[in-house]
């Protein structure tokens, strides 16, 4: 999950950073192909479509390493307050 993450993450930076670039690229030098506005188009839609990947990838791995440090917390609680205090908690 966490390789998927962090690829959905850079092409969502890569294919914003197209996408803005085409956007720039065409109010400054006015491209005719005709093809030009379907491209421009298509990476906006990409953007949109790695946006919400990357968000519920990242939202699934949220999850999961809260449940992974909630279970490592649960086990090492008793553990951590001992009923004694120790030499380190008396005034010397």
């Amino acid at each position: 999950m966490n390789r998927a993450t962090r690829w959905a993450g850079t092409s969502l930076c890569c294919a914003h950073a197209a996408a803005m670039a085409a956007t720039a690229a065409e109010v400054l030098l006015e491209p005719t192909p005709s093809w030009w506005s379907w491209a421009r188009t298509a990476s906006w839609a990409l953007t949109g479509a790695l946006l919400i990947a990357w968000a519920l990838l990242r939202a699934a791995q949220k999850r999961r390493l809260r449940g992974l440090a909630r279970s490592e917390d649960d086990d090492d609680f008793g553990d951590e307050f001992p009923e004694e205090p120790t030499r380190y908690d008396q005034a010397a």
